[in-house]
């Protein structure tokens, strides 16, 4: 069976959204001809949120290879203590040793510490593994200038060195990539406007997987939600997810919309709009990014607003136990929303507020429990503001439905669709390594 070296620098127990394609494809690679090791930092090293039930969702015999990452403490310093570069040297020390020991035909980086994909060529170099990336979000190529002074995350200095640091070292990685996979069409236009050697061959587009097999580890053994009450007597809307700077203007227009409702009728006093995990940012800073929108429009009364994140069993219990479900979209089409599976098979009617050129669009007619409030360019049209007023109509009138389905089976987005896509990836020739233009 040929081997293939998984850097995830982030995993459970440690809960972070971009763990999750590499947790849901644990199961299946052996399946299709595959020995995974995952190379990942300890617990206590590592950021984001301690979750020791989602260890339930890893099988057993998957290979864990553990490094501490250097002591945020320590780091900081010396002027930096963002996890993406502390745990960089500790993986590439235990990677080459793996790469030196045993023979992994490829390594696959799937991870938004996007540093670590500059360890891919050195290795690639050495070793002669396939190097293959997976874009969940954008590093360079391709970002969106979306942050001021008030919002950029670590402060506006850190965002811009971070930002300088990406345009010296995506160049690099990307000289050693065989194949890129992304969560969106548009990341491929930007990263193949930036890397004119990258041929189209070498880029998939591939959302995450449907959590089927979370959802039903819940429905032999729920887990206890803590965000709200459903025998209260209110009406529980409920978003799981960050509430991003590019989210606003879509958030803004949703609560002048709600505002519109209560006025019109009392029955939206009963409503309770929760938002769960706004907020990335460390629990001993996290504030909250939402509630001042919904305040802005007079509807703050309505909003509960969590923004530290909780555990992913947790989350899915809270979509769930929801009357319904927000999935809240960016004013940019590229964004591709990790969650939308898990939305839709909650079984909860799912009100989508998305740009109409992203892939979560194209996708959600294949739900019939989803219902779309599209926008063309932006959230200000017309067009907009009436379909969410129709959508939270529709929301509201189905809070009492349990079970909704989808219209048809999820076959070719299941977990094991997209382990098979990773694995004919993994298979492919390795590319000649292109020159770095200066």
């Amino acid at each position: 069976m040929r081997k293939v070296l998984i850097v995830s620098p982030r995993f459970p127990p440690i809960n972070t959204p971009d763990l999750h394609r590499v947790r849901m494809s644990l199961p299946y690679y052996r399946k299709f001809g595959w020995e995974p090791t995952v190379l990942c930092a300890t617990p206590e090293t590592s950021d984001g949120v301690l979750d020791e039930a989602l260890e339930r969702t890893v099988p057993e015999g998957i290979r864990v290879e553990r490094v501490r990452a250097w002591p945020e403490a320590a780091c900081r310093r010396i002027g930096f203590g963002h996890f993406n570069y502390r745990c960089m040297l500790p993986l590439y020390r235990r990677g080459s040793d793996l790469l030196a020991q045993e023979r992994y035909e490829a390594v696959f980086f799937s991870t938004t510490a996007f540093p670590t994909f500059v360890l891919g060529p050195r290795w690639r170099r050495k070793y002669g593994c396939r190097i293959v990336y997976d874009f969940q979000d954008p590093w360079r190529a391709g970002e969106s200038k979306i942050y001021d002074r008030s919002t950029a995350p670590g402060g506006m200095l850190k965002y811009k060195l971070s930002t300088a640091l990406a345009m010296w070292l995506e160049p690099v990685a990307m000289r050693g990539a065989d194949h890129v996979i992304t969560v969106s069409g548009r990341y491929v236009e930007a990263l193949r406007s930036a890397y004119a050697w990258l041929g189209p061959e070498q880029f998939t587009v591939m959302p995450f997987g449907a959590p089927t097999s979370d959802f039903e580890l819940l429905a032999r053994d729920p887990v206890p939600q803590r965000v709200f009450d459903r025998g209260d007597g209110l009406v529980h809307f409920v978003s799981i997810g960050r509430g991003g700077p590019d989210m606003f203007p879509v958030l803004d227009r949703f609560f002048a919309v709600v505002a519109q409702l209560r006025a019109a009728d009392a029955a939206w006093n009963r409503v309770r709009f929760h938002f769960v995990g706004t907020n990335y940012s460390p629990a001993a800073i996290t504030y909250k990014v939402v509630a001042p929108l919904a305040d802005a429009r007079g509807v703050a009364d309505l909003v509960d607003e969590q923004p530290g994140r909780i555990p992913y069993l947790e989350s899915l219990q809270v979509l769930k136990e929801s009357h319904g479900v927000l999935l809240v979209g960016s004013i940019f089409p590229d964004y591709t929303p990790s969650k939308l599976f898990s939305c839709a098979l909650a079984g909860r009617p799912v009100l989508a507020m998305l740009h109409a050129g992203s892939l979560a669009s194209g996708l959600a007619p294949r739900f019939g429990n989803l219902r779309l409030a599209t926008f063309d360019s932006a959230p200000q049209e017309a067009g907009f503001s009436d379909s969410l007023r129709e959508g939270l109509g529709w929301l509201h009138a189905l809070r009492e439905e349990r079970n909704l389905a989808q219209n048809g089976p999820l076959d070719e987005y299941s977990a094991e669709a997209m382990t098979r896509a990773q694995c004919r990836i993994f298979e492919a020739p390795v590319h000649a390594e292109a020159p770095c233009p200066a």
